[in-house]
Order: structure tokens, then C-alpha cells, then sequence
């Protein structure tokens, strides 16, 4: 039987809705690290200053997504 990644995967009861959210925040971290690196490359590189903002702006989304309230949605515009 395929595998359908659209569909979200079986509830496992609280400790594994528990597990999924501190994966999902620990990637939401690391992804905000990861932007952060990719900026500081920019910036010694003299790069866009628009596109230093912009992972500026990213790398804080992505920081405020992975400490948001639990069932909030953050709006990314």
C-alpha cells in the first residue's frame, strides 16, 4: 500500500502528538539557525541588502513559529 504524504498521520494519543510538536518545533529551530548561517555568508560576501533583510525576516518567522502558542496560526504576510 502507497504511502500518502498529504494526509496527516495517525493520531498516536497525546505522548506522540507531544513527541511530533517538539520535532516540529526542534526543525523550526534549526531551519532559523541554518537561514541565519546562510545570511552571515551574504553579509561578508557584501551581498543584496534586500536579500539579508529578507533572511533576516525568515530566520525570525521561522524562530517565533518553532516558540508560538500552541494552536495559533502565524501569518506570514
Amino acid at each position: 500500500m502507497a504511502c500518502d504524504s498529504t494526509r496527516p498521520l495517525q493520531s498516536g494519543g497525546p505522548a506522540a502528538a507531544a513527541h511530533a510538536q517538539l520535532a516540529v518545533r526542534d526543525w523550526l529551530e534549526t531551519q532559523a539557525r541554518v537561514t541565519g548561517y546562510w545570511r552571515d555568508v551574504l553579509l561578508e560576501a557584501g551581498g543584496s541588502l534586500a536579500l539579508i533583510e529578507a533572511l533576516d525576516d525568515h530566520a525570525r518567522f521561522l524562530q517565533m513559529a518553532a516558540i508560538g502558542g500552541e494552536g495559533e496560526l502565524l501569518h506570514t504576510q
